[in-house]
């Protein structure tokens, strides 16, 4: 009897013991493909390599990130435009981006409309087309809050499935903003004509991996 509770008090230690060191390896693995997964655009493929940089000016501080997709539905539209309240989409992978977040939930789960805290909760935003971590277009927007947020997942379809993971699957944020200002910027323009305006940033993720 004495023999069989000492094998189970030796059975059990030995399974703690494994689980133990399952659970560090794991975490330590987790960790390990976190800090060595490819991050920023630098990742996708981009037509000539234009790809789109967001600044945006919080109450709390600036926040620099890699967006892969903006669209623009309410901006320059000849003299129509005029008084049209500028609004654009934008998408990327979650991550990387905490103020943003922050804004985001206090705005559609904290904020009340008209109020003096949902106006305070405004923030400004610069879109910089960049190429080659230089801007070609940019565009500034004022007074922003973001009207609609979700997380999708998005796939080609059965491909997805049916490839072995080739195509593989994309879980993404996107953000509506709607601001109250909008101004075109011309880096390029303003280049040639000697007009010395700061346009290039560097994003979040840069600043965070120049210092690890």
């Amino acid at each position: 009897m004495a023999s069989m509770m000492k094998n189970k008090i030796i059975m059990t230690s030995v399974i703690a013991a494994i689980a133990s060191i399952a659970l560090v390896f794991g975490l330590s693995q987790t960790q390990n493909i976190a800090a060595d997964t490819p991050q920023g655009n630098s990742v996708y493929v981009f037509a000539e390599g234009v790809n789109p940089r967001m600044t945006f000016l919080f109450r709390d501080g600036t926040e620099v990130s890699d967006f892969q997709a903006f669209t623009q539905t309410n901006a320059l539209s000849g003299g129509s435009g005029i008084g049209i309240q500028p609004e654009f989409t934008l998408v990327k992978v979650p991550g990387n981006t905490p103020l943003l977040y922050k804004a985001t939930d206090e705005l559609l789960v904290k904020g009340k409309r008209g109020s003096i805290e949902w106006q305070h909760n405004r923030f400004d935003v610069t879109v910089d087309l960049v190429q080659a971590g230089e801007p070609v277009r940019s565009f500034k927007y004022t007074g922003c809050e973001v009207t609609s947020y979700r997380v999708y997942t998005d796939w080609d379809k059965e491909e997805g499935y049916t490839t072995g993971g080739k195509t593989g699957f994309a879980v993404q944020d996107e953000f509506k903003l709607l601001c109250q200002g909008f101004s075109p910027l011309n880096p390029q323009l303003d280049q040639m004509n000697g007009v010395t305006t700061e346009y290039k940033t560097k994003s979040t993720l840069d600043l965070k991996q120049e210092n690890n």
